[in-house]
């Protein structure tokens, strides 16, 4: 079985960044990147509601289908950026983005999973639940956790 590594992807700085260490580190352990990106979110709504609840629905899901089509444009760019040589599979996933990361390395048979940061402080992170900080803590698997300001050193270093 060849080595799976699991890549979240948004289109953000720290994603491009976790693409770029994922695409060396498949290069070097020729190893297949699966380009993940969870569309999905919350199902359920907390507190009264004003708005029928088919309306809800419908709004829920004119909003993941718009967000399912960002995310194939988003998987479209991001393959263009591909190394020679290293196989990028993308992959839709219908759930919150931490979950979504999980379940794909869980049904790929992944090794690892790359995700960037925002920058977010660490304490910030666990308030707020940043979806590195949610992978750490919730699997087994390496995860390579990537600053955005990774992408920008990388970028200006000379060949």
């Amino acid at each position: 079985m060849a080595f799976r590594i699991v890549v979240g992807y948004d289109g953000s700085d720290g994603a491009k960044a976790a693409l770029d260490e994922a695409i060396d580190l498949a290069r070097r352990l020729s190893a297949k990147v699966l380009l993940t990106y969870a569309y999905g979110g919350p199902r359920t709504y907390t507190g009264e509601s004003l708005a029928p609840r088919g309306t809800l629905e419908e709004l829920g899901e004119t909003l993941l289908d718009d967000a399912r089509a960002l995310g194939e444009r988003l998987l479209g760019e991001a393959l263009t950026r591909s190394g020679d040589g290293v196989s990028i599979e993308p992959v839709l996933v219908d759930d919150g983005p931490a979950q979504g990361l999980l379940t794909v390395a869980r049904q790929q048979r992944a090794q690892m999973i790359v995700v960037g940061t925002h920058g977010e402080s660490p304490i910030g992170a666990m308030v707020l639940g940043s979806t590195a900080y949610k992978l750490v803590h919730s699997t087994t698997k390496p995860v390579l956790v990537v600053p955005a300001a990774r992408r920008r050193r990388k970028a200006v270093r000379p060949a």
